[in-house]
Protein backbone atom coordinates (compact mmCIF):
# COMPACT_ATOMS: atom_id res chain seq x y z
CA UNK A 1 0.00 0.00 0.00
CA UNK A 2 1.54 3.50 -1.05
CA UNK A 3 1.23 5.66 2.13
CA UNK A 4 1.08 9.57 1.68
CA UNK A 5 2.98 12.18 3.74
CA UNK A 6 6.92 12.58 4.78
CA UNK A 7 6.17 10.92 8.10
CA UNK A 8 4.74 7.47 6.33
CA UNK A 9 8.44 6.09 6.41
CA UNK A 10 10.65 3.90 8.71
CA UNK A 11 10.24 4.62 12.83
CA UNK A 12 13.05 5.32 15.27
CA UNK A 13 13.95 2.06 17.18
CA UNK A 14 13.51 3.74 20.43
CA UNK A 15 9.87 4.11 19.28
CA UNK A 16 9.45 0.68 19.99
CA UNK A 17 10.53 0.66 23.58
CA UNK A 18 7.62 2.96 23.89
CA UNK A 19 5.14 -0.35 24.14
CA UNK A 20 7.60 -2.74 26.07
CA UNK A 21 4.56 -3.50 27.89
CA UNK A 22 1.98 -5.02 25.50
CA UNK A 23 1.14 -7.96 27.33
CA UNK A 24 0.72 -10.47 24.15
CA UNK A 25 -0.56 -14.41 25.32
CA UNK A 26 1.21 -16.82 22.46
CA UNK A 27 -0.31 -20.02 23.72
CA UNK A 28 -3.23 -22.05 22.09
CA UNK A 29 -4.41 -19.86 20.22
CA UNK A 30 -8.02 -19.92 19.10
CA UNK A 31 -9.72 -20.59 15.67
CA UNK A 32 -12.78 -18.22 16.27
CA UNK A 33 -14.28 -18.77 12.88
CA UNK A 34 -14.26 -22.49 12.88
CA UNK A 35 -15.80 -23.95 10.37
CA UNK A 36 -16.96 -20.75 8.50
CA UNK A 37 -13.67 -20.80 6.94
CA UNK A 38 -15.59 -22.96 3.58
CA UNK A 39 -18.35 -20.32 4.09
CA UNK A 40 -15.99 -17.42 3.51
CA UNK A 41 -14.76 -19.69 0.18
CA UNK A 42 -18.29 -19.76 -0.62
CA UNK A 43 -19.17 -15.71 -0.03
CA UNK A 44 -15.58 -14.85 -1.78
CA UNK A 45 -17.40 -16.86 -4.93
CA UNK A 46 -20.84 -15.07 -4.64
CA UNK A 47 -19.06 -11.89 -4.48
CA UNK A 48 -15.77 -11.73 -6.74
CA UNK A 49 -13.40 -9.64 -5.78
CA UNK A 50 -13.47 -7.62 -9.69
CA UNK A 51 -16.63 -6.37 -8.84
CA UNK A 52 -15.51 -4.63 -5.69
CA UNK A 53 -11.92 -3.47 -7.29
CA UNK A 54 -10.90 -0.37 -5.44
CA UNK A 55 -7.63 0.50 -7.15
CA UNK A 56 -4.34 1.96 -5.28
CA UNK A 57 -3.83 4.99 -7.94
CA UNK A 58 -6.62 7.10 -6.13
CA UNK A 59 -6.79 9.05 -9.91
CA UNK A 60 -8.63 5.83 -11.56
CA UNK A 61 -9.95 4.53 -7.97
CA UNK A 62 -13.88 4.11 -7.61
CA UNK A 63 -15.20 3.88 -4.12
CA UNK A 64 -16.47 0.41 -2.96
CA UNK A 65 -20.05 0.24 -4.47
CA UNK A 66 -23.27 0.73 -2.51
CA UNK A 67 -24.08 -2.91 -2.07
CA UNK A 68 -21.35 -3.18 0.44
CA UNK A 69 -23.06 -0.87 2.69
CA UNK A 70 -26.07 -2.77 2.66
CA UNK A 71 -25.60 -6.29 1.71
CA UNK A 72 -25.88 -9.28 4.81
CA UNK A 73 -23.66 -11.50 2.87
CA UNK A 74 -21.09 -8.77 2.29
CA UNK A 75 -21.36 -7.95 6.00
CA UNK A 76 -20.73 -11.55 7.04
CA UNK A 77 -17.76 -11.52 4.72
CA UNK A 78 -16.06 -8.63 6.43
CA UNK A 79 -16.78 -10.02 10.31
CA UNK A 80 -14.99 -13.50 8.98
CA UNK A 81 -12.08 -11.43 7.32
CA UNK A 82 -11.58 -7.74 8.48
CA UNK A 83 -12.90 -8.01 12.03
CA UNK A 84 -11.16 -11.56 12.22
CA UNK A 85 -7.50 -9.98 11.75
CA UNK A 86 -7.32 -7.03 13.47
CA UNK A 87 -7.48 -5.43 16.78
CA UNK A 88 -10.86 -4.32 17.93
CA UNK A 89 -11.26 -2.68 21.75
CA UNK A 90 -12.63 -5.30 24.53
CA UNK A 91 -15.19 -4.28 26.41
CA UNK A 92 -14.01 -4.47 30.29
CA UNK A 93 -16.87 -4.19 32.36
CA UNK A 94 -19.21 -7.37 32.78
CA UNK A 95 -21.60 -7.11 29.36
CA UNK A 96 -22.05 -10.95 29.62
CA UNK A 97 -25.91 -11.00 27.97
CA UNK A 98 -27.21 -8.99 25.52
CA UNK A 99 -26.25 -5.28 27.14
CA UNK A 100 -23.25 -3.29 25.85
CA UNK A 101 -20.64 -2.65 28.17
CA UNK A 102 -19.12 0.83 28.94
CA UNK A 103 -15.06 0.79 29.20
CA UNK A 104 -13.09 0.63 32.49
CA UNK A 105 -9.22 -0.66 32.77
CA UNK A 106 -8.25 -3.93 32.03
CA UNK A 107 -9.00 -6.31 35.00
CA UNK A 108 -5.89 -5.61 37.44
CA UNK A 109 -5.14 -7.92 40.33
CA UNK A 110 -3.90 -11.81 39.49
CA UNK A 111 -7.38 -14.01 39.24
CA UNK A 112 -9.76 -10.92 38.37
CA UNK A 113 -11.98 -11.86 35.26
CA UNK A 114 -14.62 -9.97 33.60
CA UNK A 115 -17.28 -11.60 30.71
CA UNK A 116 -17.97 -9.84 27.58
CA UNK A 117 -19.39 -10.40 24.51
CA UNK A 118 -17.99 -8.76 21.01
CA UNK A 119 -19.52 -8.92 18.04
CA UNK A 120 -21.92 -11.54 19.21
CA UNK A 121 -19.33 -13.83 20.57
CA UNK A 122 -18.98 -14.74 24.37
CA UNK A 123 -15.23 -13.74 25.74
CA UNK A 124 -13.68 -13.03 29.27
CA UNK A 125 -10.63 -11.18 30.41
CA UNK A 126 -8.78 -13.03 33.24
CA UNK A 127 -5.71 -11.76 34.72
CA UNK A 128 -2.83 -14.57 35.10
CA UNK A 129 -0.67 -15.85 38.00
CA UNK A 130 2.23 -13.97 36.48
CA UNK A 131 0.39 -10.69 35.60
CA UNK A 132 0.14 -11.19 32.33
CA UNK A 133 -3.91 -10.62 30.49
CA UNK A 134 -5.60 -13.13 28.62
CA UNK A 135 -8.76 -13.87 26.94
CA UNK A 136 -10.43 -16.73 26.86
CA UNK A 137 -14.02 -17.68 24.73
CA UNK A 138 -16.41 -17.68 27.44
CA UNK A 139 -17.17 -21.75 26.73
CA UNK A 140 -16.79 -24.22 29.05
CA UNK A 141 -14.98 -27.29 26.99
CA UNK A 142 -16.95 -29.60 28.44
CA UNK A 143 -20.61 -29.00 28.29
CA UNK A 144 -20.39 -25.64 26.61
CA UNK A 145 -21.94 -23.72 29.49
CA UNK A 146 -20.45 -20.07 30.08
CA UNK A 147 -17.76 -20.18 32.74
CA UNK A 148 -18.01 -16.43 34.04
CA UNK A 149 -21.31 -15.20 34.71
CA UNK A 150 -20.19 -11.84 36.35
CA UNK A 151 -17.02 -9.90 37.69
CA UNK A 152 -14.73 -12.21 39.78
CA UNK A 153 -11.59 -12.21 41.83
CA UNK A 154 -9.29 -15.32 42.40
CA UNK A 155 -9.89 -19.24 43.07
CA UNK A 156 -9.84 -21.43 39.78
CA UNK A 157 -12.51 -21.09 37.27
CA UNK A 158 -15.20 -23.32 37.75
CA UNK A 159 -18.16 -24.39 35.87
CA UNK A 160 -21.50 -23.08 37.03
CA UNK A 161 -23.21 -26.32 34.96
CA UNK A 162 -20.54 -29.21 36.46
CA UNK A 163 -18.07 -28.00 38.19
CA UNK A 164 -14.88 -28.50 35.50
CA UNK A 165 -12.47 -26.09 36.77
CA UNK A 166 -9.30 -24.37 34.90
CA UNK A 167 -6.36 -22.56 36.85
CA UNK A 168 -5.80 -18.39 35.46
CA UNK A 169 -4.04 -19.56 32.64
CA UNK A 170 -6.97 -21.55 30.93
CA UNK A 171 -5.50 -24.64 31.91
CA UNK A 172 -8.12 -27.73 32.80
CA UNK A 173 -7.29 -28.80 36.74
CA UNK A 174 -9.96 -31.69 37.52
CA UNK A 175 -13.82 -32.50 36.94
CA UNK A 176 -15.19 -35.30 39.27
CA UNK A 177 -15.55 -38.19 37.25
CA UNK A 178 -13.12 -37.94 34.59
CA UNK A 179 -10.14 -39.36 36.87
CA UNK A 180 -9.42 -42.12 35.27
CA UNK A 181 -9.93 -41.43 31.57
CA UNK A 182 -7.75 -42.35 28.88
CA UNK A 183 -6.13 -39.80 26.69
CA UNK A 184 -7.15 -37.23 28.78
CA UNK A 185 -7.26 -34.16 29.18
CA UNK A 186 -6.84 -33.39 24.95
CA UNK A 187 -5.50 -30.37 23.69
CA UNK A 188 -9.15 -29.48 23.16
CA UNK A 189 -10.21 -29.26 27.28
CA UNK A 190 -7.81 -26.46 27.90
CA UNK A 191 -9.24 -22.91 27.17
CA UNK A 192 -8.06 -21.84 24.31
CA UNK A 193 -6.06 -18.49 23.75
CA UNK A 194 -7.62 -15.44 21.91
CA UNK A 195 -4.85 -12.64 21.23
CA UNK A 196 -4.76 -9.93 23.59
CA UNK A 197 -2.78 -7.00 24.16
CA UNK A 198 -2.99 -4.26 26.42
CA UNK A 199 -2.26 -0.68 25.83
CA UNK A 200 -2.70 2.60 28.05
CA UNK A 201 -6.05 1.84 29.86
CA UNK A 202 -7.21 -0.33 27.32
CA UNK A 203 -7.23 -4.02 26.01
CA UNK A 204 -7.58 -4.82 22.31
CA UNK A 205 -8.42 -8.49 21.03
CA UNK A 206 -8.37 -9.93 17.72
CA UNK A 207 -10.79 -12.96 17.35
CA UNK A 208 -8.31 -14.17 14.39
CA UNK A 209 -4.69 -14.30 13.94
CA UNK A 210 -3.99 -10.82 13.39
CA UNK A 211 -2.42 -9.21 10.21
CA UNK A 212 0.54 -7.70 12.55
CA UNK A 213 1.38 -7.17 16.48
CA UNK A 214 -0.81 -4.31 17.86
CA UNK A 215 1.77 -1.88 17.66
CA UNK A 216 2.14 -1.52 14.06
CA UNK A 217 -1.74 -0.36 14.35
CA UNK A 218 -1.03 2.11 16.86
CA UNK A 219 3.01 3.05 17.14
CA UNK A 220 2.61 6.18 15.56
CA UNK A 221 -0.31 7.13 17.69
CA UNK A 222 1.83 6.92 21.13
CA UNK A 223 4.98 9.28 18.90
CA UNK A 224 2.40 11.98 18.16
CA UNK A 225 1.74 12.98 22.14
CA UNK A 226 4.75 11.94 24.52
CA UNK A 227 3.91 14.52 26.85
CA UNK A 228 0.63 12.94 27.64
CA UNK A 229 0.35 10.14 30.01
CA UNK A 230 -2.68 7.82 28.72
CA UNK A 231 -2.42 6.42 32.25
CA UNK A 232 -3.67 9.59 33.77
CA UNK A 233 -6.44 10.64 31.51
CA UNK A 234 -9.43 10.47 33.81
CA UNK A 235 -13.39 8.70 32.37
CA UNK A 236 -15.90 10.46 32.47
CA UNK A 237 -19.34 8.44 31.92
CA UNK A 238 -22.44 10.06 30.08
CA UNK A 239 -25.77 8.79 28.77
CA UNK A 240 -25.75 8.03 25.50
CA UNK A 241 -22.48 6.28 25.57
CA UNK A 242 -23.82 3.64 23.60
CA UNK A 243 -26.42 3.84 20.24
CA UNK A 244 -27.47 1.93 17.17
CA UNK A 245 -26.92 4.72 14.98
CA UNK A 246 -28.23 4.67 11.18
CA UNK A 247 -25.62 3.66 8.72
CA UNK A 248 -22.94 0.76 7.69
CA UNK A 249 -19.64 1.11 10.09
CA UNK A 250 -17.55 1.95 7.31
CA UNK A 251 -20.13 4.91 6.70
CA UNK A 252 -18.87 6.10 9.99
CA UNK A 253 -15.34 5.07 9.15
CA UNK A 254 -15.67 6.90 5.79
CA UNK A 255 -16.90 10.16 7.02
CA UNK A 256 -14.70 10.22 9.56
CA UNK A 257 -11.83 10.06 7.27
CA UNK A 258 -13.24 12.83 5.03
CA UNK A 259 -11.94 16.21 5.42
CA UNK A 260 -14.13 17.53 1.81
CA UNK A 261 -17.20 17.44 4.37
CA UNK A 262 -16.09 19.62 7.23
CA UNK A 263 -16.53 23.53 5.75
CA UNK A 264 -19.98 22.00 4.02
CA UNK A 265 -21.23 20.14 6.88
CA UNK A 266 -19.48 22.00 9.65
CA UNK A 267 -19.59 25.20 7.89
CA UNK A 268 -20.18 28.67 9.74
CA UNK A 269 -21.23 30.64 11.22
CA UNK A 270 -20.37 28.57 14.61
CA UNK A 271 -19.17 25.24 13.19
CA UNK A 272 -16.04 23.18 12.97
CA UNK A 273 -14.86 25.03 10.13
CA UNK A 274 -14.47 28.37 11.86
CA UNK A 275 -12.97 26.45 15.22
CA UNK A 276 -9.83 25.04 12.91
CA UNK A 277 -7.45 26.92 10.19
CA UNK A 278 -8.78 24.93 7.15
CA UNK A 279 -5.89 25.59 5.36
CA UNK A 280 -3.79 23.85 7.61
CA UNK A 281 -5.69 20.66 7.61
CA UNK A 282 -3.18 17.82 7.06
CA UNK A 283 -3.80 13.98 6.44
CA UNK A 284 -0.91 11.60 7.71
CA UNK A 285 -1.33 7.98 6.24
CA UNK A 286 0.23 4.87 7.38
CA UNK A 287 -0.06 0.79 6.95
CA UNK A 288 -3.17 0.51 9.73
CA UNK A 289 -3.81 3.96 10.67
CA UNK A 290 -4.18 7.49 9.59
CA UNK A 291 -4.07 10.91 11.52
CA UNK A 292 -5.91 14.39 10.58
CA UNK A 293 -4.81 17.35 12.38
CA UNK A 294 -5.15 21.39 11.83
CA UNK A 295 -4.14 24.32 13.80
CA UNK A 296 -7.10 25.82 15.78
CA UNK A 297 -7.99 29.37 14.45
CA UNK A 298 -7.49 30.69 18.31
CA UNK A 299 -4.03 29.89 19.78
CA UNK A 300 -5.89 30.09 23.20
CA UNK A 301 -8.31 26.82 22.14
CA UNK A 302 -4.75 24.93 21.05
CA UNK A 303 -2.71 22.16 22.55
CA UNK A 304 0.01 23.05 25.40
CA UNK A 305 2.77 22.64 22.86
CA UNK A 306 4.84 20.55 25.58
CA UNK A 307 2.54 17.77 25.29
CA UNK A 308 2.71 16.86 21.46
CA UNK A 309 5.85 15.89 19.26
CA UNK A 310 8.10 18.62 17.83
CA UNK A 311 6.70 18.66 14.57
CA UNK A 312 3.79 19.85 15.15
CA UNK A 313 5.07 23.44 15.64
CA UNK A 314 5.41 26.06 13.13
CA UNK A 315 8.81 27.35 12.51
CA UNK A 316 7.69 29.99 10.95
CA UNK A 317 4.48 31.04 13.34
CA UNK A 318 5.79 29.15 16.89
CA UNK A 319 2.48 30.74 18.62
CA UNK A 320 -0.10 28.41 16.54
CA UNK A 321 -1.70 25.78 18.39
CA UNK A 322 -2.96 22.43 17.46
CA UNK A 323 -6.62 22.10 17.40
CA UNK A 324 -7.00 18.95 17.87
CA UNK A 325 -5.32 14.86 16.92
CA UNK A 326 -8.08 13.34 14.87
CA UNK A 327 -6.54 9.29 14.49
CA UNK A 328 -8.37 6.24 13.08
CA UNK A 329 -7.23 2.68 13.96
CA UNK A 330 -8.24 0.40 11.18
CA UNK A 331 -11.45 -0.83 10.47
CA UNK A 332 -13.26 1.11 13.21
CA UNK A 333 -11.29 2.76 16.33
CA UNK A 334 -10.95 6.78 16.56
CA UNK A 335 -8.49 8.04 18.90
CA UNK A 336 -9.60 12.19 18.71
CA UNK A 337 -7.06 13.68 21.25
CA UNK A 338 -8.01 17.89 22.39
CA UNK A 339 -6.72 20.39 24.67
CA UNK A 340 -9.07 18.69 27.10
CA UNK A 341 -8.29 15.10 26.88
CA UNK A 342 -9.43 12.26 24.32
CA UNK A 343 -12.76 10.79 23.08
CA UNK A 344 -13.17 7.30 21.96
CA UNK A 345 -15.04 5.97 18.88
CA UNK A 346 -15.76 2.57 18.27
CA UNK A 347 -17.95 1.71 15.14
CA UNK A 348 -19.13 -1.97 15.98
CA UNK A 349 -20.90 -3.53 13.20
CA UNK A 350 -23.94 -5.50 13.73
CA UNK A 351 -24.16 -8.90 13.01
CA UNK A 352 -27.32 -9.00 10.92
CA UNK A 353 -27.79 -5.46 10.10
CA UNK A 354 -25.76 -4.00 7.40
CA UNK A 355 -27.41 -0.42 7.44
CA UNK A 356 -27.12 0.47 11.06
CA UNK A 357 -24.02 0.94 13.38
CA UNK A 358 -23.51 0.45 17.29
CA UNK A 359 -21.44 3.81 17.70
CA UNK A 360 -19.60 3.84 21.37
CA UNK A 361 -18.33 7.14 23.05
CA UNK A 362 -16.16 7.31 25.73
CA UNK A 363 -14.32 10.14 27.27
CA UNK A 364 -11.34 11.08 28.94
CA UNK A 365 -10.12 14.14 31.09
CA UNK A 366 -6.74 15.89 30.83
CA UNK A 367 -7.88 19.17 32.23
CA UNK A 368 -11.28 19.48 33.44
CA UNK A 369 -11.92 22.86 33.09
CA UNK A 370 -11.35 22.82 29.66
CA UNK A 371 -13.13 19.08 29.48
CA UNK A 372 -16.37 21.07 30.60
CA UNK A 373 -15.81 23.04 27.90
CA UNK A 374 -15.88 20.90 25.59
CA UNK A 375 -19.13 21.12 23.74
CA UNK A 376 -18.88 24.98 23.78
CA UNK A 377 -15.20 25.48 22.61
CA UNK A 378 -14.43 22.25 20.46
CA UNK A 379 -18.29 21.64 19.30
CA UNK A 380 -17.79 17.63 20.83
CA UNK A 381 -21.87 16.94 20.77
CA UNK A 382 -22.60 19.58 17.95
CA UNK A 383 -20.05 17.63 15.88
CA UNK A 384 -21.30 14.34 16.74
CA UNK A 385 -24.96 15.34 15.74
CA UNK A 386 -24.28 16.92 12.32
CA UNK A 387 -22.45 14.19 11.57
CA UNK A 388 -24.37 11.26 12.30
CA UNK A 389 -27.81 13.52 10.48
CA UNK A 390 -25.30 13.40 7.03
CA UNK A 391 -24.31 9.74 7.53
CA UNK A 392 -27.93 8.65 8.32
CA UNK A 393 -29.24 10.59 4.91
CA UNK A 394 -26.13 8.82 3.07
CA UNK A 395 -27.65 5.45 3.88
CA UNK A 396 -30.81 6.38 2.13
CA UNK A 397 -28.67 7.23 -0.46
CA UNK A 398 -26.88 3.47 -0.65
CA UNK A 399 -30.01 1.74 -0.07
CA UNK A 400 -32.06 3.99 -2.62
CA UNK A 401 -30.51 1.57 -5.93
CA UNK A 402 -29.51 5.01 -7.63
CA UNK A 403 -25.82 5.25 -5.86
CA UNK A 404 -23.56 4.65 -8.70
CA UNK A 405 -19.87 3.91 -7.69
CA UNK A 406 -18.33 7.12 -6.56
CA UNK A 407 -14.96 8.53 -7.25
CA UNK A 408 -12.35 10.48 -5.07
CA UNK A 409 -11.01 13.70 -5.36
CA UNK A 410 -7.28 13.60 -5.67
CA UNK A 411 -5.82 16.42 -3.56
CA UNK A 412 -9.00 16.35 -0.85
CA UNK A 413 -10.01 12.75 -0.45
CA UNK A 414 -7.02 10.79 0.21
CA UNK A 415 -8.26 9.26 3.83
CA UNK A 416 -11.29 8.19 2.08
CA UNK A 417 -9.25 6.49 -0.83
CA UNK A 418 -7.25 5.06 1.50
CA UNK A 419 -10.19 3.23 3.81
CA UNK A 420 -11.79 2.23 1.01
CA UNK A 421 -8.79 0.45 -0.50
CA UNK A 422 -7.74 -1.18 2.90
CA UNK A 423 -10.96 -2.57 3.30
CA UNK A 424 -11.07 -4.40 -0.09
CA UNK A 425 -7.13 -5.47 0.20
CA UNK A 426 -8.24 -6.68 3.80
CA UNK A 427 -11.45 -8.91 2.40
CA UNK A 428 -10.29 -10.04 -1.02
CA UNK A 429 -6.47 -9.49 -0.79
CA UNK A 430 -5.20 -11.13 2.74
CA UNK A 431 -5.55 -14.92 3.24
CA UNK A 432 -8.38 -16.06 4.54
CA UNK A 433 -8.17 -16.82 8.23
Amino acid sequence: MKLDGDIAGELPHEALKLFSNLATTTIRRVDILGTKRKNLSLLKKILPMKKFFVDPNIGRAESLPASTFVDSEFLELELGTIFAQTWLLAPQESNSHDDPATLTGSPEKTGSRVPFNLLGKPFFLQRGQHGGLNCFPNVCTHAWHPLVESSSVGGAIICPQHGRQFDNEGRFVAQAGFEKMDGFPRESDHLRNVHVEEWGQWAFVSTGEPLAPLREFIETVQQSVPGLKLASLRRHRFDGEIREVEGNWKQHAWNYMDNFHIKFVHKGPGGLADAIDLASYRTELYKFSALQWAYARDEENGFDPRLLADRFQDPKNPTRRVFALWWFIFPNITLNFYPWGLSVNVYMPIPGKPDKTLFLWFQYALDEERFQRRNSTWLSDQVDAEDLEAIGLVSSGAKSGFAPRGRFAPNEETGPHWFHRLVYETVFEQRTP
